[in-house]
């Protein structure tokens, strides 16, 4: 008997498509991508594609028992165990903790899943707990965040995408829609009518199907928007309204903006002045889009950069008007859903839950006097946070107790003492609202789960009965919660009206952000001039800066997203390991000729944090001075270490965040 189960993607990627699963006889035969779902529209991308018909569908490659160490940190021996066992010995020894200091037990988390249960009901325990949060935000994207909070009052509210289709333009700054969002550079994209200007060092497939690409130079940025305002300003293109009415600081930035002439602006971002200034005037005369995305902040100035995109936004009218504005990520509030009622953010208490950067973890995990406890969850610490060496030392303690949740044994579980079996998305019903097209839309159960494997959720569950936890938001069941959450987005009465409507639009109708131009800042207008930045000592305003090229024989080394991983998710399936071939840098040919390095050839990339080894391809569409090394290989697959090994984890001009894209490295042969 054939049965197809619709059900929605809940990886860390803005399009959330539509799935059907197929069945026959009650097991799973193929997992593709629902035709009628109008985001995927028949087709999943390639990775979730082989992924999701490969090793997700595993029962050898995945976690189905507990599983209790035997043998040293790190060399990944484990034996079955029972959940009753695992549960009790994993109670007692975080009780323990708790009696000294709970602050000591620290969880780590991010993106391994989006969907509203399996991401977030696990803070409800931590919060109960009084657990350290490593701020998974500091890892990606906070500094982008930190600057739109403070210059709109709100990162997580941006541009209605369906607003595309009446745009005269719209333009992606560090995005990469090709690797981070396929089905959206192959429909939204494409299907706009305005022009497409994609800013970017990389010349990837979005940037190469643009109207205009500007192959800025790294840490450019913000001397580029600078330099559109400057433009703005001269032809008059300006919202004098807007400005007048509804901006705080627009005056104050006058020097910094008439010294951002096109001339100087194309000699601190190699790009040429007739792509700024074609660029400049497309955007200023609107109504434009404004993708923002995370990489761009993801650099020493990240945070300045963002303040600086914001400004233009606003004095040029492109904020709270029909068929423009700016987006970042829309959150849960967009479709009316509480965060902080999911997270049980009260049982924190009033000053809220510890938290520590990821940049510092591995210092902080080093330290016994604050650290005894680590629990991971949603993520592979060993594949995504920077100084990779002092982890895995820190990761080795003998006394630190060390708790992982996986579908998958990975570099960071071997270093567990609990490894506790994670159900896949496919096997527990879940609600998901993607971070960019304003849906609702249900995970739908289609199989049961594997072995002894749970979901995240029904684990905290379980784990708080058993350490004698008593609020009872800890046991609210999914049920309970998926008929609220869909209640609250008002596109169904429960959970069971949106899995039979399928994937709904929020609103029937196109939402303009900041429609009544008051926004959530203390002034209630855009504060481009902002008391809270220099309070928290960053500089008042914005300032168009650009970032020296590196210095000597270094590199500046870029690690965006790879169209075969999402962050290090999938990369332990053997044919997207085909597809990522030999872990590989690339250069500019001139690059290369300078360093004696030939296409194929082994080449070490070090600095003063690690030392890596890579095969070397050359690519002429790279700027010089550019190392391009995709992120998300397993090093487990990769000698032992990834590019994020290189990272030293300094942080960003604010928010404590990642500055991973300022990374800089010397390439010699191997």
């Amino acid at each position: 008997m054939r049965e197809i189960v619709k059900t929605t993607c809940p990886r860390d990627c803005y399009d959330a498509c539509g799935i059907a699963v197929v069945k026959h006889d009650g097991l799973i035969t193929k997992v593709l991508g629902d035709p009628e779902h109008p985001v995927s529209r028949g087709a999943l991308c390639g990775k979730c594609a082989l992924a999701y018909n490969g090793i997700w569908r595993d029962e050898a490659a995945r976690l189905t028992t507990p599983l209790k160490r035997i043998g040293n940190k790190g060399e990944g021996k484990f034996a079955p165990a029972s959940w009753d066992e695992a549960l009790r010995d994993i109670a007692a020894r975080l009780n323990a903790i708790r009696a000294e200091n709970p602050a000591k037990i620290l969880h780590t988390h991010y993106t391994g899943t989006v969907a509203m249960l399996a991401g977030s009901f696990g803070m409800r325990f931590f919060n109960a707990i009084g657990a350290t949060e490593v701020d998974p935000d500091s890892v990606c994207n906070k500094a982008g965040h930190v600057a739109l909070n403070w210059t709109l009052g709100d990162s997580c509210t941006g541009f209605d995408p369906r607003a595309a289709a009446s745009a005269a333009c719209i333009m992606v700054w560090g995005a990469n829609p090709f690797a981070s969002a396929p089905h959206m550079h192959k429909h939204w994209l494409a299907e706009a009518p305005g022009k497409i200007i994609v800013i970017d060092p990389i010349r990837h497939p979005t940037a190469e199907r643009a109207h205009l690409h500007l192959q800025l130079r790294p840490g450019s940025d913000a001397a580029l928007a600078f330099g559109f305002m400057h433009i703005a300003k001269r032809d008059g293109l300006l919202d004098a309204e807007f400005i007048d009415n509804h901006v705080i600081g627009w005056d104050d930035l006058a020097d910094e903006v008439a010294k951002a002439t096109p001339e100087w602006t194309a000699a601190v971002t190699d790009v040429p002045v007739a792509l700024i200034e074609q660029a400049a005037r497309y955007y200023a005369t609107g109504p434009s889009l404004l993708w923002l995305g995370q990489g761009v902040q993801r650099q020493p100035k990240g945070g300045n950069v963002f303040r600086a995109a914001a400004a233009l936004a606003a004095v040029t009218g492109n904020l709270a008007k029909p068929d423009a504005g700016l987006c970042y990520l829309n959150g849960p509030a967009t479709r009316g859903v509480d965060m902080g009622r999911l997270t049980a953010a009260h049982l924190a208490g009033p000053n809220g839950a510890p938290s520590i950067s990821h940049l510092d973890l591995a210092e902080t995990l080093a330290d016994p006097t604050r650290a005894a406890a680590l629990l991971c969850w949603n993520n592979n610490i060993l594949a995504s946070s920077p100084r990779q060496a002092m982890l895995r030392q820190a990761l080795a303690r003998e006394d630190l107790f060390h708790v992982c949740l996986d579908l998958f044994s990975t570099d960071t579980t071997d270093y567990a003492d609990w490894i506790l079996p994670a159900a896949s998305f496919l096997e527990f019903d879940d609600l998901v609202l993607p971070y960019f097209n304003l849906t609702v839309s249900a995970q739908v159960q289609a199989a049961a789960p594997m072995g002894e494997a749970l979901p995240n959720q029904e684990i905290f569950r379980r784990l708080s009965r058993a350490m004698g936890l008593n609020a009872p938001e800890l046991y609210e069941s999914d049920a309970q919660l998926l008929d609220s959450l869909t209640a609250a987005t008002g596109v169904a009465e429960n959970f069971a009206g949106l899995v039979a409507s399928g994937c709904q639009e929020f609103s029937k109708t196109i939402i303009t952000p900041f429609a009544n131009k008051i926004f959530p800042t203390p002034s209630g207008k855009v504060e481009i001039s902002s008391a809270q930045a220099l309070a928290a000592g960053a500089p008042k305003l914005p300032f168009a800066h650009a970032d020296a090229p590196a210095a000597g024989d270094r590199l500046r080394v870029l690690s965006p997203a790879s169209p075969w991983t999402m962050n290090s998710a999938y990369g332990n399936d053997s044919k997207i390991r085909e597809k990522l071939g030999d872990a590989t840098v690339s250069l500019h040919p001139d690059d290369a000729a300078a360093r004696n390095l030939t296409e194929g050839s082994l080449v070490h990339l070090s600095n003063h944090e690690d030392k890596i080894t890579m095969k070397l391809h050359l690519d002429a569409t790279l700027p010089r001075g550019v190392a391009l090394a995709p992120k998300g290989r397993w090093p487990r697959f990769s000698h032992g270490s990834n590019i994020n090994a290189l990272y030293n984890g300094a942080h960003a001009d604010i928010g404590e965040s990642t500055a991973v894209h300022g990374v800089e490295a010397e390439i010699t042969p191997a």
